[in-house]
């Protein structure tokens, strides 16, 4: 069956963004929907679930495609709608096929090749989804993150595996912010108050103006979220910072920062000690395997984060403009996988 509302469909998943609740968080909180180009739609059989999005655009999905679009509109061919399979406005793996067989895999193969859309992009993607629409002409792209691979029994365990420079670095950078007159505190979603969630919306808005970035995120989504977790700064009792993060059974997500303008550059290592230091601690205390801290930071890779390649497939209907875009494509998985090689060489761990 498709539908385009989450309606009671039950997710056998773990993943915290792959449930009932916060699909219907992100309709509810008109994060997608028609209206903001992000029309759901959702496949459902069983115990067998996708998801994916019409877009009418190419903004909030990180692996960009903002070229390819141009390349159409200069040859007078409609991009949009596109059929993307993604997590909304959030870089971060997930399942886009839960319990998938062929069939299943079949029926979104259809509804994409019969549907009036000029291309099909599975962002994110793993091996298992791989294998079956290569078969059909799909061609992978390879970008890179940087994720923390907990290794370790204990956060001092970590920093003994840091190069010696690297290790004083991140003890210096913490006693700085142990220094601040500054309180931060855990607390999950679910117990903060309403008026603590549009504090931190507003210090959410912080980062996006700083950035001249776009709001993807609305007030009743911060306002409604009752998943996941935050660390909090005050200063005088006064909320100033947040991070936000989420967590499955064995990987922690983080996802959203945001400090007041009037005090940046007074506590500049506290992004440091909210986004990296504490979420690394955590996930070593908590046994998880992995940390992904996000989109985009060359900063992590000497705090503790390994580069990653970061998979995503393709299909272009247009039969002339498909071989363009799969041939300067694979020129840039090329150079991806030789960055990551070269990025490998500033690792801060001892040999």
């Amino acid at each position: 069956m498709i539908s385009h509302k989450i309606g009671n469909i039950n997710i056998d998943s773990n993943h915290p963004y792959l449930s009932n609740e916060m699909f219907q968080l992100w309709e509810n909180a008109q994060v997608t929907g028609t209206e903001t180009g992000w029309q759901p739609i959702f496949w459902h059989q069983e115990n067998r679930f996708s998801y994916g999005y019409i877009k009418t655009h190419s903004y909030g999905e990180y692996i960009f495609d903002w070229a390819w679009a141009d390349l159409f509109q200069r040859c007078g061919l409609p991009y949009y709608p596109k059929l993307v399979q993604c997590l909304p406005v959030t870089p971060i793996s997930a399942p886009k096929f839960i319990h998938p067989n062929s069939h299943f895999f079949e029926e979104i193969y259809n509804t994409y090749s019969q549907g009036d859309f000029s291309s099909h992009h599975i962002l994110f993607s793993n091996a298992s989804e791989e294998a079956y629409f290569q078969q059909k002409k799909y061609f992978k792209q390879t970008t890179l993150q940087f994720h923390f691979k907990n290794e370790y029994t204990a956060y001092e365990n970590f920093l003994g595996h840091l190069k010696s420079r690297r290790r004083k670095n991140i003890l210096k950078e913490r006693r700085i912010v142990k220094s601040y007159p500054l309180t931060i505190q855990k607390i999950p979603s679910h117990q903060l108050s309403t008026d603590q969630k549009i504090e931190i919306y507003h210090l959410y808005l912080s980062t996006i103006l700083k950035k001249y970035s776009q709001a993807y995120l609305t007030e009743k989504f911060f306002k409604d979220l009752n998943q996941g977790f935050f660390y909090l700064a005050y200063k005088d009792h006064q909320l100033i910072a947040m991070s936000c993060f989420f967590e499955d059974s064995d990987r922690l997500y983080g996802r959203y920062w945001g400090i007041r303008s009037d005090y940046e550059r007074e506590f500049r290592y506290l992004h440091f000690e909210m986004c990296f230091y504490l979420p690394i601690e955590y996930t070593i205390n908590q046994k998880l395997k992995f940390f992904e801290a996000g989109a985009q930071g060359e900063q992590k890779l000497l705090r503790g984060f390994t580069p990653v390649e970061i998979s995503s497939l393709h299909h272009i209907k247009h039969p002339q403009l498909s071989p363009v875009i799969e041939r300067y494509i694979s020129e840039q998985n090329i150079a991806y996988a030789k960055e990551i090689e070269r990025l490998k060489d500033f690792l801060p761990f001892s040999k």
